[in-house]
């Protein structure tokens, strides 16, 4: 009888220990998932946290947003603005019609994302001064003068964009 009981006590004792090292188990699974999510976690709130435009690559893009952005500044764009700004897209960046809307288009989303893109300005023409030759850059500047002009003279908030957009893409040697 005393062995019978030794290999019962025996039993559930193993019994034990293997309940109790498979929750063990289990909750060390749950515990490295869950910091696998929180790593995963970090690295899509650092991907969300970026704003668009200022990780942009097409120089076409960085363009269309700082445009949009000298628009702004008159307050809501007008149609006259808005046929200006594309029609120099159409110009410049040799697009069609449906391309210029969708730069326009994004770039309208772009600035929906920051109060002011001259804040962010470097970061956001950073394509335009990477990909685009020296006669490109002026004529982009000069594009940003001509939108400014449309509803009037140009404004001291213009002024400062477009003199940044110079100083940082065509800086004085």
């Amino acid at each position: 009888m005393h062995i019978l009981i030794a290999v019962l006590g025996a039993a559930a004792a193993a019994f034990w220990a293997f309940t109790y090292f498979t929750r063990a188990a289990q909750e060390g699974r749950e515990a490295f998932n869950d910091v696998r999510g929180m790593i995963r976690g970090g690295k899509w709130s650092r991907k969300v946290g970026q704003r668009v435009i200022e990780n942009l690559t097409d120089p076409r893009e960085a363009a269309a947003v700082v445009l949009c952005q000298i628009a702004v500044y008159d307050g809501p764009i007008t149609d006259r603005q808005k046929a200006a700004i594309l029609g120099e897209m159409r110009g410049a960046f040799h697009a069609d019609e449906e391309t210029a809307e969708g730069f326009y288009a994004f770039a309208r989303m772009g600035l929906g994302e920051i109060n002011d893109a001259a804040n962010s300005l470097k970061k956001i023409v950073r394509p335009i001064a990477d990909a685009c030759s020296e006669d490109e850059k002026r004529q982009f500047v000069e594009m940003l003068a001509r939108i400014a002009q449309i509803e009037g003279p140009v404004s001291d908030i213009q002024r400062r964009l477009i003199d940044g957009a110079k100083l940082i893409l065509l800086p004085p040697r």
